[in-house]
């Protein structure tokens, strides 16, 4: 199925959502919105689909909510376009399969909110996480505040979306925002800095062909390293994604599930729920295959039923 804001793929069990509006760096309008819903449609109806990668490109991952499109809203069509934001990341959270964001460059507001959204979350030192919304007279509209207070807890989530802070990915990685930093080329990366060197002696220099030619070869620097980093983003994601497919995908969704209770709801609305996953997979050939493996000293096959 052909979409126009977004690439759909899946390829060995691993579907991958794509946000596709590189002029307005993917950018979340109720386009885009629309087509992320059919997409996550697609995985749901799809059995053969283990995991979900939700991206987009070296320079963007979502830079937030379409400005333009919210500018003059009235709040109840706010409140119809967030909606459909919080169904999105809601279905994200709650897919029985796990769900993976890999953050090239910038995940601004609702971009950001989708991140939070996932089971596990890959960038780099491009990435750029961030709130901006209290600095336009508004808050994060679907979720954020709460999915990084559950996170991060509640005085770093205040100082996330009350400063508006631009979050680099180590920090963000340090702070959990990211559960995994992916390096990028070296080589490349020292020949971007060296090229955003030669454009600051070009313009000390004041000669305007030496500026143009030295920011040209910055562009053309900055966009190989940034690629190669994006690339080494995508390949941990995907090895990710390999690694949760060795495992059970009953067992998988249990976790999930029991987790998600317990951060979403209290600790002992989680116990419960993991009391009850854990009594219900032992009416599965999983878990009979998965303990007769251990005892005969041999590798499980999984049929994920």
């Amino acid at each position: 199925m052909d979409f126009e804001n977004i690439i759909y793929t899946v390829e060995d069990g691993i579907a991958t959502i794509k946000l596709n509006r590189p002029k307005a760096l993917n950018a979340l309008n109720s386009a885009i919105n629309q087509d992320i819903m059919a997409a996550i449609d697609l995985v749901k109806a799809d059995s053969s689909v283990r995991v979900l990668i939700m991206t987009g490109s070296e320079r963007a991952f979502a830079a937030g909510a379409d400005v333009k499109e919210m500018a003059e809203a009235t709040p109840r069509y706010a409140r119809e376009f967030c909606g459909l934001a919080i169904d999105i990341n809601n279905i994200l959270e709650s897919l029985p399969i796990p769900t993976i964001a890999a953050v090239g460059g910038f995940a601004f507001g609702g971009g950001c909110e989708m991140t939070l959204a996932c089971d596990f979350r890959v960038g780099g030192s491009r990435t750029t996480l961030s709130f901006p919304e209290v600095g336009l007279g508004i808050i994060p509209g679907a979720n954020g505040c709460a999915r990084a207070t559950a996170i991060v807890g509640p005085a770093k989530a205040k100082q996330l979306v009350m400063l508006t802070e631009m979050i680099p990915g180590k920090q963000a990685y340090d702070l959990g925002l990211l559960n995994w930093f992916a390096v990028g080329d070296a080589d490349l990366d020292a020949a971007a800095k060296a090229a955003k060197a030669a454009v600051k002696a070009a313009k000390a220099s004041g000669n305007e062909e030496e500026i143009a030619a030295a920011k040209a070869a910055l562009k053309s620097a900055e966009g190989a390293a940034a690629k190669a980093e994006y690339d080494a983003i995508m390949a941990k994601a995907i090895d990710v994604a390999k690694k949760l497919m060795g495992k059970p995908a009953c067992a998988l969704a249990s976790a999930k599930a029991a987790i998600n209770k317990a951060a979403i709801e209290t600790i002992a609305a989680g116990k419960a729920q993991e009391t009850t996953e854990f009594t219900l997979l032992f009416d599965t050939h999983d878990q009979k295959e998965g303990m007769a493996a251990m005892i005969e000293k041999r590798p499980a096959v999984f049929t994920n039923n």
